[in-house]
């Protein structure tokens, strides 16, 4: 059975495992802001794959924001507050690289002002 079929199938005619798969598919497929950009997407969205190809966690995923390029992590809260059971963090080392970046042109356009005022 497919994913998609999963989804389609009547709750009672599920079997336990099936029923385990349901909930990890409606929980993976919930849209939630990403931290950079605040575009909703849900991890099928994020990892670039179709929904009949998730494999419920054998395969491990790259998340990127289809908006905005960030890399991203699923996070699991300790205790889950509200409507998503997850949410996005920026991967540390995207974010770092970022920074790196940034520092690097802040420092470019510094020198460039300083070689005008001179």
């Amino acid at each position: 059975m497919t994913n998609r079929e999963l989804l389609k199938t009547p709750k009672h005619l599920l079997t336990e495992v099936d029923r385990q798969r349901l909930f990890l598919l409606r929980v993976e497929s919930t849209p939630v802001p990403c931290p950079a950009c605040n575009r909703p997407t849900d991890a099928f969205e994020a990892a670039g794959i179709d929904l009949d190809d998730y494999d419920f966690d054998c395969t491990r995923y790259e998340y990127r924001c289809p908006g905005c390029g960030a890399e991203l992590e699923q996070v699991v809260p300790f205790i889950a507050a509200g409507g998503a059971l997850w949410h996005w963090h920026l991967k540390d080392t995207w974010l770092q690289e970022r920074l790196r970046k940034a520092t690097a042109f802040d420092q470019q356009a510094q020198q460039g002002q300083d070689n005008t005022t001179a």
